[in-house]
């Protein structure tokens, strides 16, 4: 069974509209929030903390961080195999084309199969 062309610009509509949010929220926040800094300031996290491990964080008030921290410290090694200036080209091809494009693909395709079992359920009733 094949979806119909109007169907599949529907879906699209709705998987960039999804795919909209993201960066809405994320536009938000970067209009709202004190501009970067590399100094360690001692009331909240700033680019001091990412590369030199946050000591605000606690086993008490973020578990999850140092759950993670593995995971973070091999991400970062594993972006700068090609050295330091293949890192920022990495991280931006990883974190903001491949793994968008995948999720946009997956959302796409889980919503073209919720319409077709929709139409087999349908037509299997009738």
């Amino acid at each position: 069974m094949r979806l119909s062309i109007s169907t599949r610009l529907v879906l699209l509509c709705l998987v960039a509209l999804l795919s909209a949010l993201p960066l809405a929220v994320g536009f938000y926040v970067n209009a709202t929030s004190p501009p970067p800094t590399a100094t360690f300031l001692p009331d909240r996290c700033t680019r001091y903390c990412e590369q030199h491990g946050c000591p605000h964080a606690t086993e008490a008030n973020s578990p999850a961080f140092f759950r993670l921290r593995p995971l973070y410290v091999g991400t970062i090694k594993a972006l700068s195999v090609g050295g330091s200036s293949l890192y920022a080209a990495a991280n931006i091809a990883l974190y903001l084309v491949l793994i968008p494009l995948l999720l946009m693909w997956l959302t796409y395709g889980a919503l073209r199969n919720m319409v077709l079992i929709r139409r087999l359920k349908s037509s299997a009733h009738a």
